[in-house]
């Protein structure tokens, strides 16, 4: 199996017949920003480099790199290569107009080869709108567009850009964390807005007057939508009113659970 240097590969770069070239492992490095877009699980490498011992490097999935030898997609099929031992390894070398082109790409190869958590969408959200804000050029409506890019409606990006203008430091430490869905995000900060906005009188008690006053409309949607669910199960009218997941939702608090949100999405079609 023959090694290509640096020579080579620039030397190579016009045989638009070679798509997928050899380097020494070494020659590879990382670049601090393209490797934090995503983080890699130990676990996860250790399992890749024991199947690398036995099977080898999979051709199929080559590591991305730059003209300059930086690793673009592949970060820890590298780092189980080194941990494997093996000398070289397959790469597809790229051509990107700007750092921020290269990050995007690293995004869109990441949401085409797995599922991604809570915290990596609301990550590359933030990044993908850093970038768009920042291009003179850039077109279309923003939540439509990055939504497009993320694989997730445009309102659901919507609420991604709310929580991120809205959101406490400790709320968005637990997303970042993944203690706390987005959806329980958003409903937290909906919850806490509409509470604002009841007055209160001087034992700190509602006045009937504004009760209902300040609901947010989604959360208000998803308990009706709760309801008729439940019924649709057989549940008596009484029992559901007094269940604990919508007894408060005239004063703005909705206690769905992810699971129970996810239920009725997929019942009444809406995201």
């Amino acid at each position: 199996m023959s090694i290509f240097t640096k020579k080579a590969i620039k030397s190579n770069d016009k045989d638009k017949n070679i798509k997928i070239k050899m380097v020494d492992v070494s020659e590879l490095k990382f670049d601090r920003e393209f490797k934090a877009v995503f983080q890699q699980e130990n676990d996860k490498v250790v399992d890749i480099a024991n199947d690398m011992k036995v099977n080898g490097f999979d051709k199929t999935r080559p590591i991305v790199i730059t003209k300059d030898f930086i690793i673009v997609d592949g970060h820890s099929r590298f780092m189980a290569a080194k941990k494997a031992g093996l000398k070289s390894v397959p790469v597809i070398v790229k051509q990107f107009d700007s750092r921020d082109s290269t990050i995007e790409y690293e995004y869109k190869m990441q949401l085409n080869s797995r599922r991604l958590s809570d915290a990596e969408y609301f990550a590359a959200f933030l990044k993908l709108d850093e970038f768009r804000r920042s291009d003179p050029n850039a077109t279309g409506k923003s939540d439509a567009v990055i939504g497009k890019q993320l694989n997730k409606s445009a309102r659901q990006v919507s609420k991604m850009r709310e929580i991120a203008k809205k959101a406490t430091p400790e709320l968005l430490e637990k997303i970042k964390s993944g203690d706390i869905s987005l959806n329980k995000a958003y409903e937290a900060i909906k919850s806490k807005e509409a509470k604002k906005d009841i007055d209160l009188d001087e034992h700190n008690i509602p006045k009937k007057s504004q009760i209902g006053k300040g609901i947010n409309a989604d959360s208000f949607k998803l308990g009706v939508l709760f309801v008729l669910s439940e019924l649709e199960k057989g549940r008596k009218k009484g029992q559901i009113l007094k269940d604990k997941r919508i007894a408060k939702l005239e004063l703005g608090e909705l206690n769905l659970s992810e699971e129970d949100v996810e239920r009725i999405s997929q019942r009444f079609g809406i995201v």
